[in-house]
């Protein structure tokens, strides 16, 4: 067997460009204690917080098994932090949820219970419970600190739109595009009240003002409320005749009351988008596919009071006026302020471009706004409280990254800096910090990019076919030319640094010349091209590039054929034919020896430059759109419309590498001089930076890593999990997975352990013989004894995934599972809480196939009894450790008071002493 060559691995290092991603909504954080300043938003698979007030990038949030997955490419679509802001709840793509801690930014618990996309996510009061919607049309509600599930919601026939709790009456409600809202009772998982007050899609559901109003918007500019209120006894007592003819049956069995108050309308056109109100539900704001942002602000009852006597006063003096008799007016008797007396409009906020999503805080006297729009920009607003006072923009986060989409890169040759181009500007960027350096506004969208020798000017096409020369330093434009009639598709400089060729859409390649030009007026030299030579072809050009001997010129057409070309003399070498597409972009490598072309046909051609042969013809799964060698080597990247970018070898003509790409389109891609930078950018907006590590990689341990991948795909088997001796299917808030297949896997695996284990040391008893040798697995684990092992499996399980785990489980194992879970009680230890967890659930889900074994009844009253005492106990010892915890915060805090209060006497007397002094002084 020969030599097995060996790679280098790229692994992704950093994304930048996003400022808000706009298929994600935005939320205020609290960090430092502050809590209008930090504001998180998503970023395709990670989170970043913005500070507002220095316009700064303050930490990024990523999730590491997101990051190293190469399959994976899922995105957050839904945030959400608890009401004192300092944990985050992140919604992905996937129907996957994570809660960070914003402190530390750690990973606190994984949530999957969807099969798709999440579309709603709140936090309840306390922040223990947290609810999530998604696009599979139902909700769950997750117990935070327990990780684990409570509740499946499934009722709903359409995306579920929001999540919102009603703490005061211990309610779920939850909007859908069925039209319908619906009420939850958290205490048993049942719907028990549906509003169908509207005729389409329910987009936004907000609870207002201690959890008396909701708030529903539509497809029309109607904001439908209902005022919600506890259902007295008297009222729920009614007549057997009046139960036989109400029609809206649900209404009587529920507990609490919904009355229609009344509709606020909104100015903006279209369907609501989006709304978010404070933390304390007093101030709401909603908007639509345009730029205008409305706020309504809720009222207490005695402000609302105080306005409902104002409009009767004024209504009896114009009555009095006109002469009239006001004392049969119903509207005069009212006692109960209408939903115009509570709700007050704060001036609306007009944006610059369309709005996607929105979040705000309330201070004593303002009301501070941030917005995300849908041109990458963050703005942050003000609005006083009080009435008539005008809007006031504080602050705009818009220079961290495009308005659009990145189209090229280029790396300067120093590999410092990247420079980019977008359909509005040129930017350039820091590699280590990845801040923006220089943004440099252009006429048209950017198509190539090329730098200078010496880094000081970038060379740039643009659609229209224009040529800019812009200084780097000064983030000028020098100079336009006119180089092309279409648009210029590729400039690529010439291997003696003194030229540059362009190719453009007018069916032309042009040679120039880099030259010093003395501007008028000045004695100051600037940089400037000198047209040479001009080459004529039949078709559009796609790309061109110079054979870095300097003796070729290849030039793709729109033919499907790459013609090569003598450098000197522009006369025709050969054509490369074989493509059915055009190619879209190629490669010659440091050596001219190979020319490598990427087709929108999905192959990669291998030719030889010396007679045009072809090589090899690699195929792809997608259409390619750019290619490029790695400097002094025959390996080469790929990009795709799948958004994949693919290390490739042109010697063994093996692909190496998937790394992990892009949600779309992958654009364009770059590599540094050195080759240990590749940079990325796609149709998601943002730029992906990769690095090359000092890490080996083998091809057949890449393609086995690869195999298992694929194989993990194809190993959860069904979305749902069968019941042995129960129903076919149980509802369950969490759902089957490969990692809870897994830890399946590894339970059954470590019961049969035990049990061999177990069944020799009897057989050696019963011989005579020493005990036998822990097993391999058992020393592996650092344990000693069986129990010790169990327990230490049961640690590893997820808590979230624990019963799908156990549902996994065949029912022979079951019971020999629930018989070594005695020894486990008998001792106290701080793992009695996922043991008892699972002992319940088992008797909860499987109770008529063990109490129908004869030999389990023992078993069960022996749980029974040690599973009680056992609980008990640890409550105990959990309730005293959390009272002497107080008590010694309590000490401390009365211990810091003193101290403060003698600090304060201190220096009081010192200012007395010293002012004593003084008059003592004067005195004299």
């Amino acid at each position: 067997m020969g030599i097995t060559k060996q790679y280098l691995r790229y692994v992704p290092l950093k994304n930048f460009n996003i400022v808000c991603h706009p298929d994600c909504n935005i939320v205020f954080v609290t960090l430092n204690g502050i809590s209008d300043r930090y504001v998180a938003v998503g970023a395709c698979e990670n989170v970043i917080i913005w500070d507002l007030r220095l316009e700064k990038l303050v930490m990024t949030i990523e999730d590491e098994d997101t990051k190293n997955n190469t399959s994976k490419k899922i995105s957050v679509v839904k945030l959400a932090t608890t009401p004192e802001g300092k944990n985050l709840a992140v919604g992905y793509s996937d129907g996957l949820v994570n809660t960070f801690n914003l402190v530390t930014g750690e990973l606190i618990g994984t949530f999957q219970g969807h099969r798709s996309a999440i579309s709603a996510l709140t936090y309840d009061t306390h922040g223990h419970m947290l609810a999530s919607g998604s696009k599979d049309t139902e909700a769950v509600i997750w117990d935070v600190i327990a990780e684990k599930g409570l509740h499946r919601l499934s009722g709903h026939k359409g995306v579920v739109t929001e999540v919102k709790f009603i703490n005061k009456h211990n309610l779920v409600v939850t909007s859908s595009k069925d039209t319908y809202i619906k009420f939850w009772d958290l205490t048993t998982g049942h719907c028990f009240k549906t509003l169908a007050g509207h005729i389409t899609e329910v987009w936004t559901l907000s609870i207002l003002r201690d959890d008396d109003f909701v708030v529903a918007g539509s497809n029309d500019a109607e904001l439908r409320t209902w005022k919600i209120s506890k259902m007295n006894e008297e009222e729920s007592e009614i007549k057997m005749s009046e139960l036989l003819s109400s029609d809206n049956l649900l209404d009587f069995a529920s507990s609490i009351k919904c009355e229609k108050s009344g509709s606020l309308m909104r100015e903006g056109p279209g369907r609501v988008v989006s709304s978010a109100t404070d933390s304390t539900n007093h101030v709401l704001c909603v908007h639509g596919h345009g730029k205008l942002l409305e706020l309504f602000i809720f009222s207490g009852d005695g402000e609302a009071l105080e306005r409902l006597r104002n409009r009767q006063r004024k209504f009896r003096k114009k009555a009095s006026k006109r002469g009239e008799n006001d004392e049969d007016i119903a509207f005069l008797n009212e006692k109960n302020p209408a939903l115009q007396d509570v709700v007050r409009r704060l001036p609306p906020i007009l944006t610059d471009y369309k709005i996607k999503s929105a979040d705000l805080v309330v201070t004593q006297t303002h009301v501070k706004v941030v917005v995300s729009m849908a041109d990458n920009t963050l703005a942050f607003y003000s609005v006083s409280l009080a009435v008539g006072k005008e809007v006031k923009l504080i602050r705009k986060i818009s220079l961290h990254g495009h308005r659009s989409n990145v189209r090229v890169l280029a790396f300067s040759s120093d590999n410092l800096a990247i420079f980019t181009g977008g359909s509005e500007s040129v930017k350039m960027w820091n590699k280590k910090s990845l801040n923006c350096i220089r943004t440099v506004e252009t006429s048209s969208p950017v198509q190539c990019l090329c730098v200078v020798p010496g880094d000081r000017h970038i060379l740039a096409g643009l659609e229209d076919g224009k040529l800019l020369v812009i200084d780097i330093a000064a983030g000028d434009i020098i100079e336009s030319i006119s180089a092309h009639l279409k648009d210029l598709k590729s400039i690529y400089m010439l291997p003696d640094e003194l030229g540059c060729v362009t190719g453009g859409g007018d069916s032309t390649v042009k040679l120039w010349q880099l030259e010093l030009v003395i501007l008028e007026n000045s004695d100051r030299k600037v940089l400037s091209l000198l047209h040479l030579k001009t080459l004529k072809l039949d078709e559009n050009v796609q790309c061109s590039r110079v054979s870095p001997d300097n003796k070729l010129l290849a030039v793709a057409l729109l033919d499907n054929t790459v013609k090569i070309f003598f450098m000197d003399t522009f006369k025709h070498f050969i054509d490369l034919y074989g493509h059915t597409l055009p190619v879209n972009d190629l490669d010659i490598s440091y050596d001219s020896s190979i020319i490598i072309t990427a087709s929108a046909d999905k192959t990669i051609r291998i030719w030889g430059l010396d007679y045009g042969d072809c090589h090899r013809r690699l195929t792809t799964e997608s259409t390619l759109t750019s290619i490029k060698f790695i400097p002094k080597t025959h390996q080469f990247f790929t990009t795709d419309k799948n958004g994949n970018v693919k290390h490739w070898d042109a010697d063994v003509f093996e692909r190496v590498l998937t790394l992990q790409g892009h949600r779309g389109e992958c654009h364009n891609m770059s590599v540094s001089g050195n080759g240990y930078y590749i940079a990325s950018c796609g149709q998601d907006n943002v730029i992906r930076l990769y690095e090359k590590t000092e890490e080996p990689l083998v091809l057949e341990d890449e393609r086995e890593e690869e195999r298992t991948q694929e194989d993990e795909k194809e190993l959860a088997t069904g979305e749902e999990t069968n019941v042995y001796g129960g129903p076919s299917v149980l509802a369950l808030p969490t759902k089957k997975t490969i990692s809870s297949e897994k830890a399946a896997e590894l339970l059954l695996e470590c019961l049969n352990v035990i049990k061999e284990y177990k069944d020799s040391i009897l057989e050696n008893e019963n011989k005579g013989v020493d005990k036998p040798s822990l097993p391999i697995i058992m020393t592996a684990f650092n344990v000693k004894t069986t129990d010790d092992y169990l327990l230490e499996i049961i640690k590893r399980i997820r808590s979230s995934e624990l019963e799908e785990v156990l549902l996994l489980m065949p029912f022979s194992s079951v019971c020999y599972f629930m018989e070594s879970l005695i020894p486990l009680l008998n001792h106290m230890h701080h793992g009695i809480e996922p043991v008892v967890r699972s002992l319940i659930f088992l008797i909860q889900t499987l109770h008529k196939p063990i109490s129908s074994v004869k030999d389990m009844m023992p078993i069960l009253r022996q749980l029974n009894v040690l599973a009680t005492k056992k609980t008990n106990e640890f409550r105990d010892l959990v309730g005293e450790n959390l009272h002497s915890l107080m008590f010694i915060n309590n000490s401390q805090e009365e211990e810091e008071l003193v101290f403060n209060i003698t600090q304060n006497v201190q220096k009081k007397r010192k200012r007395q002493k010293q002012k004593l002094l003084k008059t003592v002084i004067v005195n004299i």
